[in-house]
């Protein structure tokens, strides 16, 4: 179960959860959520967010609050502040006195959201929500955050392609059968690289960091000066490339700024 998982299931635990009397803020299951900030006989679907919260193992010493204003606040000195909500994660509608916040379950297409909220017609309620409005905010603790996975892969590149990476494998097992059928291919086995991938959950592979697998010979066109036009750098590119291709089949005289980096 993830720590989305374990706060929705928190929430949905406590569904009929109701004041007592209705409207006075009060009631046994109301004072056990209004515990998570202290905040008693007040409005509480803050307080409530902040229960879930800490229910599922988040940290809430810095975002939990009984207050909308206030959790927006904190949530925006803490970095916290997202452009798309995810699941588990608060919605604060215009935070302030009339404010609101629930606890997103799933979006609805790119206007709306299935939430759970407390002191929503004074109770624990699950329903759908328009989240697309101009004063709505989305708050992500740390432990929502997508984590990206990593994996060691290997790519080759072609001096004549573009983009830069010519073709990309997710297996480095199959490295060897990877590189032969390369070469079948009229791809020169100098032409690897190696790296770690961060694999992010919209599936896009992204480097991290990158090397190559063995020696690179640089091409002097890189540190000396710029030529006038580009047509004469193009040449003299060209000419090298041509000079160290002979040397050494298979490598690629390429600016390492050129590179795509992520740090």
């Amino acid at each position: 179960m993830t720590t989305a998982d374990r706060v929705i299931a928190a929430a949905r635990a406590d569904l009929g959860c109701s004041e007592s009397p209705p409207g006075s803020n009060d009631g046994a299951c109301v004072n056990r959520i209004q515990s998570s900030t202290g905040a008693y006989n007040a409005a509480w679907c803050a307080s409530a967010v902040t229960y879930w919260w800490q229910k599922a193992g988040i940290d809430v010493s810095t975002l939990g609050t009984a207050g909308t204003a206030d959790l927006v606040d904190r949530a925006r000195r803490e970095g916290r502040l997202r452009s798309k909500p995810v699941p588990g994660c608060a919605v604060v509608w215009s935070p302030g006195d009339r404010g609101h916040t629930e606890i997103v379950i799933r979006t609805i297409g790119s206007v709306g959201a299935r939430t759970i909220g407390g002191n929503t017609g004074d109770a624990v309620r699950e329903h759908d929500r328009y989240i697309n409005g101009p004063n709505t905010f989305f708050i992500v603790p740390d432990e929502l955050e997508a984590k990206p996975e990593y994996s060691t892969t290997y790519w080759w590149e072609d001096p004549a392609a573009e983009p830069v990476r010519h073709e990309l494998r997710n297996s480095a097992a199959r490295r060897e059968q990877d590189i032969t059928e390369w070469v079948g291919k009229g791809g020169q086995p100098g032409h690897v690289r190696r790296g770690t991938v961060s694999i992010r959950r919209h599936g896009k592979l992204v480097p991290v960091f990158t090397w190559w697998s063995g020696p690179r010979k640089r091409s002097p066109d890189w540190t000396s000066p710029p030529l006038a036009t580009p047509a004469a750098a193009k040449r003299k590119r060209d000419a090298n490339h041509d000079k160290v291709s002979a040397e050494r089949p298979g490598h690629i005289l390429r600016k390492r700024s050129a590179r795509v980096r992520v740090n």
